[in-house]
């Protein structure tokens, strides 16, 4: 598995940051626009929906890091999750939150965990989440992403040119997080 050194670029980023950014980078890839995809025009994973006022055309790999960082890994909480030791929920709630938005991504936890779903995690979410069965957790989590994207489609049949990818990106990350966890060891700072 090739991975790319993104510390040197970004040396005051968490060693677990950079860790799942070396995975978005290759989930998300370079450049897309697909007509089906609402998001628009995405560089990186950065969409021009999402954020009309940057340049996506000319948007930097270190300048789409310093947006998933302030957005998504502060945003969403995933920063708290890792200083938890929670690496590998950390790392599947960072990704889902880049692919679902925070505010979902944050009530599909919430749902997992069977605390109270209003998007905004708290002292309860995580508390919920220290205490889980981080095996059952994850596996939950995971199956209750893989459901929000059929319900997608069945809400909307013109993102079934996406479904297929979307869970593959699961079964990847799946993958990611278990050698992480027993191979590279990655885990350990904050």
């Amino acid at each position: 598995m090739k991975t790319q050194n993104f510390a040197d670029l970004t040396p005051n980023y968490s060693r677990a940051f950079l860790f799942c950014m070396d995975w978005i980078y290759e989930a998300e890839g370079g450049d897309s626009d697909h007509s089906a995809d609402k998001g628009g025009r995405t560089r990186y994973g950065i969409s021009q929906a999402a954020y009309p006022n940057v340049d996506i055309a000319n948007l930097t790999w270190p300048q789409a890091m310093r947006i998933y960082h302030r957005d998504f890994w502060r945003g969403s909480r995933a920063k708290e999750l890792a200083e938890y030791g929670l690496y590998e929920l950390a790392m599947l709630h960072l990704d889902s939150a880049i692919n679902h938005g925070v505010p979902l991504a944050n009530m599909l936890l919430q749902q997992v965990l069977r605390v109270k779903v209003d998007g905004i995690l708290g002292s309860r979410t995580f508390a919920a989440a220290i205490n889980a069965n981080q095996t059952n957790l994850m596996v939950d989590y995971f199956a209750r992403r893989a459901s929000k994207y059929s319900r997608i489609v069945v809400n909307d049949p013109s993102q079934i040119a996406f479904l297929f990818g979307w869970h593959r990106r699961l079964f990847k990350l799946e993958n990611r997080i278990d050698y992480a966890k027993r191979v590279l060891k990655v885990w350990g700072d904050k």
